[in-house]
Parts: structure tokens; C-alpha cells; sequence
């Protein structure tokens, strides 16, 4: 029990090598393994940025799309509005056709007059 652990500088400098040595060469496998996986998951990665790059341009056009649905509808209200004009002018028109060729349609004129004072009020 009385053993002394002995050892020469020379032997202790090739123990430090020895550990320096296997701190490199964990470190260059671990180094090796990261880029085998970083060329992995290029692809993937490729894939994303382009999947994201489509999703903005999608929203994008969304933004478009729901602001012509805006204008389409807008115009659709000026096309039933002008309709509705014509419709009124179109039947004032011809109850004083009827007026001038018959004489006697007070009627229509008095019912076309109502249609085009509520017209023009609401308006």
C-alpha cells in the first residue's frame, strides 16, 4: 500500500497531447456530423423559405382580390340605381306618350309623377 505514483514530465507531456488529441478529434467529428446535418436539412430549409415567400405573395393577392370584390360590388349598387332611374324615367315617358296621343290617361301621368317626386326624394 505504500505504492508511489510516479511518472516523468515525459510521460505527463503525452498524456496532455493524448487528451488534447481527443478534445480535436471529438470536436472535428462533432463539426463533421453538424455540416452532414445542415446538408441534410437544406432542402428543407429551401423549401420553407420558398413556401413562405408564396404565402406572402398569396396574401397579397388576397388584399387584391378582396378590394375588386369591393369595386365589383360598389358597381353593381351604381348599375341597380341607374336600372331604377331608367325604370322610372322610361315609365314617366310613356305615360306622357299616352298623355299626348289619348287625352284623357290622367292616371298614369298622376301615378308616374308620384313614382318620379319618390324617386327624386329619396335620391
Amino acid at each position: 500500500m505504500d505504492n508511489v505514483i510516479t511518472f516523468t514530465p515525459a510521460e505527463l507531456v503525452s498524456v496532455i497531447i493524448g487528451i488534447c488529441t481527443a478534445v480535436v478529434t471529438v470536436s472535428a467529428c462533432i463539426g463533421v456530423i453538424a455540416k452532414w446535418f445542415s446538408k441534410a436539412r437544406a432542402p428543407e430549409i429551401k423549401q420553407n423559405l420558398r413556401l413562405d415567400a408564396i404565402d406572402k405573395r398569396l396574401e397579397e393577392i388576397d388584399k387584391v382580390i378582396d378590394q375588386f370584390r369591393e369595386y365589383f360590388q360598389n358597381d353593381d349598387n351604381r348599375f341597380k340605381a341607374i336600372e331604377r332611374s331608367n325604370k322610372i324615367t322610361q315609365t314617366a315617358l310613356l305615360a306622357l306618350l299616352k298623355y299626348s296621343i289619348n287625352g284623357n290617361d290622367k292616371e298614369s301621368l298622376v301615378q308616374a309623377e308620384k313614382s318620379l317626386e319618390e324617386y327624386l326624394i329619396d335620391k
